[in-house]
């Protein structure tokens, strides 16, 4: 039986090795390419033994899903998924089985999905924007597209960004950036609105992850797509929009104020940390905080947002949802992000807040964050900003819950969240 001493060193070099590596990693961090790889994990994909080509093996119906390329405004082609809602396929079952070609389609619009979708009055669509690494079907992504098909008349619309699984990425510098990603997420909205013709106040935006940054990102460019808060390299399409566009929702699952306010909390996979072991060294941390490539300002672009649509009193319902049991992404990051959209909401006339608390263990136990809601809006709730902190659902697997298909049903018949009594 070794010693104690023998123990207690055999563990202090573990732990030198252990931390000889993260600052290994963390130090090389200061190069943009190993960044961005770092960043958004493109290359980390199950695409290998997961053929995204085939939704039927991601638990989909014969020709739900249609795998289709769209180009963006700067020559890229994303791989792309149309999920079809599921009465819509039950009413078109069998001229969907029958015209279904299998594989990638190059022309979406000559595809029965896409007919379906433009010929439904009461058609509506969710676009969803996922987090980083993996591709459109990994992970618990499928779970996500099979909620939103069960509302009614409710298609989804979701992507690779470039260099993602099977979406090319031919442009210089040849890795996804921050400018990429958002030329991304606005070819696809254009494609919906121009192309498809399908109108903004029916259609919803939802992301999870760094894809609520994306989100956050695209929603400010229909408002305002000259803000200063767009990064200028971004390849707009073309044509532009001529004034603020006023979408059904926003929903943005596990969202953060910006990459640097992130990094200091966050954890590879809920355990490996990135900048929080660096608490007390401050200068190094800020070193590190100023080397980053992409800041993903997702808070002062929502409040870009809030700013620019007020004098239009354009229609805007923006939901954060925050799962308490995330470990990657802690909740206090929604917290953070929806003070400061409050307060300025509350600048406009005829705004008011409230706050829903729910516990069963006292006043101690709110204190530390056990309240599930909060909302500031308008007088016609036109203007809605809520913040949703739900007890479970980790950081992936929220997405796919309950709580996300009623905020996006919510926001799609514009009702009122009532919340209730959260027994824990």
């Amino acid at each position: 039986m070794p010693s104690v001493p023998s123990i207690i060193k055999k563990s202090y070099w573990l732990l030198a090795g252990i931390g000889a590596v993260w600052a290994v990693f963390v130090s090389s961090l200061i190069n943009s390419t190993f960044q961005r790889h770092a960043m958004y994990m493109h290359k980390i994909h199950s695409g290998f033994w997961h053929n995204a080509s085939n939704p039927e093996e991601f638990g989909f119906a014969k020709g739900q899903v249609t795998p289709f390329w769209l180009d963006t405004s700067d020559g890229e082609k994303l791989f792309c998924w149309h999920v079809l809602p599921l009465d819509v396929y039950l009413d078109h079952e069998h001229e969907v089985v029958q015209k279904s070609v299998g594989g990638v389609v190059e022309d979406f619009e000559a595809t029965v999905g896409a007919k379906l979708l433009k010929k439904d009055v009461k058609s509506k669509v969710v676009v969803n924007f996922h987090g980083n690494a993996g591709h459109v079907a990994q992970g618990w992504r499928p779970s996500t597209y099979r909620s939103i098909a069960g509302i009614p008349h409710t298609h989804t619309l979701t992507c690779d960004y470039r260099g993602f699984g099977q979406s090319t990425l031919t442009n210089s510098p040849h890795i996804p950036t921050e400018a990429g990603l958002i030329t991304d997420s606005i070819s696809l909205l254009s494609y919906l609105a121009n192309t498809l013709k399908h109108p903004t106040t029916q259609t919803v935006l939802l992301g999870q992850s760094l894809g609520t940054a994306v989100t956050a990102a695209t929603a400010l460019y229909f408002a305002d797509p000259t803000s200063p808060h767009l990064p200028r390299s971004i390849v707009k399409p073309v044509p532009a929009p001529k004034s603020p566009q006023a979408f059904a929702g926003i929903v943005l699952v596990a969202p953060f104020t910006n990459m640097t306010e992130l990094l200091e909390t966050y954890k590879i996979g809920g355990v490996i940390p990135i900048l929080s072991p660096l608490r007390g060294y401050p200068r190094i941390s800020d070193y590190l905080s100023s080397k980053i490539t992409d800041p993903w300002p997702t808070l002062p672009r929502l409040t870009a947002l809030i700013t620019s649509t007020a004098p239009s009193k354009t229609p805007l319902h923006l939901t954060l949802l925050h799962a308490r049991n995330d470990q990657d992404i802690t909740f206090r990051l929604s917290e953070a992000l929806y003070a400061p959209l409050e307060t300025a909401l509350l600048a406009e006339d005829g705004v008011s807040a409230t706050e829903e608390r729910r516990s069963i263990h006292g006043g101690e136990r709110v204190k530390r964050g056990a309240f599930a809601y909060r909302r500031v809006e308008d007088a016609n709730a036109e203007r809605v900003v809520e913040l949703e902190v739900v007890r479970f659902g980790g950081h992936n697997e929220v997405v796919g819950l309950s709580q996300v298909n009623l905020a996006v049903r919510r926001a799609l018949r514009k009702r009122r969240f009532v919340p209730g009594f959260d027994v824990e």
